[in-house]
């Protein structure tokens, strides 16, 4: 062609790989079902085949020829699985007649037997695989899943990310109980049970195991394990952490007893060297490396995985369309073909339409003009994009084409439903005597002589059913669990002076007190920031009191970071007092300057040195100074199956017993506002001694609060009086606290 002369278009029109009855039945169905669309489809194409069909062996196979008719709310996931095992049945029954295929030319053909090896089935999406996978083992065809969207989404490799985030986040007990149930840990539900009624275990990484406990008992090991795990996250990488469970669970070795060790191998070094890639490009944090790793599995994901050729490994190979393209196959089997053409649209939205005006969707009626138009518009380019990539996957077989056209039957309703299956059979996929086609009816049932339109009959192996209550007594049922659900497994200390009433508004108004814009408290009740877990009864819950803001420990923080909760100058202090010597006092004056600077009130550093140099001179300081003593400890305690947790500003060990001393900035003006304030926080106190007398089984002799006054610096140490009974209503208050919304 020279520059000069016009523009013209050459069509590709001849298939050198598939036989010609494979390409005269792709074109007679795909000529009716992709017809021209200005703007999203053109014309078809029809082709042209220079190969002959291979001696033995349907060239084209369809499955499901007829609908099916079932009932009940599970039809979907019934149909997946009748239709799963017809592919496996298919796929065994190819090896076992001898299919043939050819590894020459159309010119000298090769012909030999088909392997394992030969066959890919071909799924649009990760919604049948399990069922998939369920019927290659139970018709003991060896198979390996490539693709990494599907690699993500095999069972091994879910197990792994399942006990993964039980690890990053030790709240999440459906993980958890997901990871105990896994191959990795082996817990049976009858051992899930034990421990739960007969151990009165918990489900939890970061509870206490119940005394006396088994420690061979295989979910107490399981649960010290992923303790374990947890606890070496905090200084372990993703991929080092994963290849330590990976390592320590045997998940190699146990793979041998699976009957494919060599895929389960390729799938978790392939989900290893992932990780490694992923580390290497910065990633650090193990929820945001599951957080990618859910990503991998998403349908739409592209991520391809580099699978190298095994020739000694004759296994059926299991693939998206999407990473077919570009390949070929002897053999194809098209499942999954009850995946809907256009699927609908759920959630918020936003794209942009022909003229480039954004269409935007929030919910259902909550859109832009523009939007149904648009839409409109998309679902045709989407069915049609379907309809292609089910054209590539039917044009990737060279020898066998097998299609699934499972689908269920409408009953005398004209409404059928949007899939691949009931677009393929309009088309005349079915028509045996038009195309030559085979029709196969597997039989579902395991001894292969019942009619396959028959549900399985399973009455003799499954467990009597429990009578179902009627809709009032399930109602209250309901009702029961979702309010002892709502109730706070864990409260903070300060929390539980919220949940009583305990505000500014307990306090009385005569008292003379006020408040200081700049108070702070002291640290408690917070939880690992990176684990997930949180208190109910939060500081953020309640903004009107100051001295009950509480957030974690932070001893381990820069200099610049600690001390951060309460507001200003009670900050700053409180960061003071958790990072000087008590004995020598040596650097308060540059700490004070530093966290001054840090709060932004270096004009108040005065006030920040004279407030802790006040605080080291009480009585309290000194004794604690002289004595065995920890700062910003952290403890929690179960009562009635709710947790008590809280940080401890100050506690040291006394000839009485151990003394519990709270920091607060807080303006006291006389002996009646004093007695308010230690009222208001009674209860606070009281949770900090009933924990850690729970925990160390020692003696609270006294509770000292130190009301440190920002506007003229002086110091006033109050004793909680009669502690007991402050510790036995505040035992109570936990269990009997509920949301604040309730």
């Amino acid at each position: 062609m020279t520059l000069n002369s016009p523009s013209t278009t050459e069509g590709l029109t001849t298939n050198f790989r598939s036989t010609h009855p494979i390409i005269d039945w792709v074109n007679a169905v795909f000529g009716q079902l992709i017809t021209p669309l200005e703007g999203v489809q053109p014309e078809y194409a029809s082709l042209n085949s220079v190969r002959e069909p291979v001696p033995k062996g349907p060239s084209v196979t369809v499955l499901g020829a007829q609908p099916i008719t079932l009932e009940g709310t599970a039809d979907a996931a019934e149909l997946r699985r009748r239709e799963a095992q017809a592919v496996a049945q298919t796929a065994s029954q190819a090896i076992s007649d001898g299919w043939s295929v050819d590894e020459g030319s159309p010119d000298e053909p090769a012909l030999r037997p088909a392997r394992f090896g030969d066959i890919a089935i071909l799924i649009p999406s990760r919604t049948s695989l399990a069922d998939l996978e369920d019927a290659l083992e139970e018709v003991s065809v060896p198979y390996r899943v490539e693709a990494s969207s599907l690699v993500y989404n095999t069972r091994e490799v879910r197990d792994t990310l399942h006990a993964l985030q039980a690890v990053a986040d030790p709240t999440d007990e459906l993980s958890l109980v997901a990871a105990l149930r896994s191959s990795l840990y082996g817990c049976g539900d009858d051992d899930l049970a034990h421990w739960r009624s007969a151990c009165n275990g918990r489900f939890s990484l970061i509870s206490r195991l119940p005394e006396d406990y088994d420690p061979d008992h295989p979910v107490a090991a399981a649960i010290t394990h992923l303790a374990e795990l947890h606890e070496a996250k905090r200084w372990t990488s993703p991929p080092a952490l994963l290849a330590r469970l990976i390592r320590e669970r045997g998940a190699f070795e146990t793979a041998v007893a699976g009957g494919r060790p060599r895929d389960v191998w390729r799938r978790l070094r392939f989900v290893m060297d992932q990780a490694q890639a992923w580390a290497d490009t910065g990633g650090s944090n193990l929820r945001d490396y599951l957080q990618w790793a859910r990503l991998q599995g998403a349908d739409k994901a592209r991520v391809t995985e580099s699978v190298l050729p095994e020739t000694d490994d004759d296994s059926l190979r299991i693939l998206t369309v999407h990473a077919a393209k570009g390949l070929e196959f002897p053999v194809v089997m098209l499942s999954g073909m009850t995946a809907r053409l256009q699927k609908p649209t759920r959630g918020p939205n936003v794209a942009f339409d022909s003229d480039g005006m954004p269409a935007v969707r929030m919910r259902k009626g909550v859109e832009s003009q523009n939007y149904e138009a648009w839409k409109s518009e998309d679902g045709q380019m989407d069915a049609a994009e379907r309809l292609r990539l089910l054209y590539v996957a039917c044009t990737r077989a060279c020898d066998h084409l097998v299609v699934s056209l499972y689908r269920k039957d409408p009953g005398e309703s004209d409404n059928k439903p949007n899939t691949a299956a009931w677009a393929l059979a309009d088309a005349g996929a079915a028509l045996t005597a038009t195309w030559g086609i085979d029709t196969q009816d597997v039989d579902h049932t395991p001894t292969g002589d019942a009619d396959p339109t028959t549900p399985r009959d399973t009455s003799s192996t499954e467990l009597d059913r429990a009578k179902l209550p009627d809709r009032d007594e399930w109602s209250q049922q309901l009702q029961s669990s979702l309010e002892e659900a709502s109730k706070p497994l864990a409260m903070s200390a300060s929390g539980i002076a919220r949940f009583n009433g305990i505000t500014d508004d307990a306090v009385d108004p005569d008292s003379g007190s006020v408040p200081d814009p700049d108070s702070g408290s002291g640290s408690d009740s917070g939880s690992d920031p990176d684990s997930g877990s949180g208190s109910a009864g939060s500081a953020a819950d309640d903004d009107s009191d100051p001295g009950l803001h509480k957030d974690p420990g932070d001893e381990d923080a820069n200099l610049w970071r600690k001390g951060r909760y309460g507001t200003a100058v009670g900050r700053a202090v409180h960061a003071v007092l958790q990072d000087v010597d008590l004995l020598s006092r040596d650097g308060l004056a540059d700490l004070a300057r530093h966290h001054a600077g840090a709060e932004g009130v270096t004009s108040r550093t005065s006030t920040v040195t004279a407030l802790a140099q006040a605080a080291l001179d009480t009585a309290v300081a000194r004794e604690a100074a002289e004595s065995q003593h920890w700062r910003e400890l952290f403890v929690a305690a179960s009562f009635d199956e709710r947790v008590l947790e809280g940080y401890i500003d100050l506690v040291y060990r006394s000839s009485e017993g151990l003394v519990v001393v709270d920091w607060k900035t807080d303006v006291v003006t006389d002996d009646a506002d004093i007695a308010a304030k230690v009222d208001r926080y009674r209860l606070q106190g009281a949770a900090y001694a009933a924990a850690l007398q729970a925990v160390t089984g020692e003696t609270v002799a006294r509770m000292v609060f130190v009301f440190m006054n920002s506007v003229n610096t002086e110091v006033v140490e109050a004793e909680l009086a009669d502690l007991e009974s402050a510790v036995t209503e505040a035992k109570a208050a936990v269990a009997q606290a509920m949301p604040a919304a309730a």
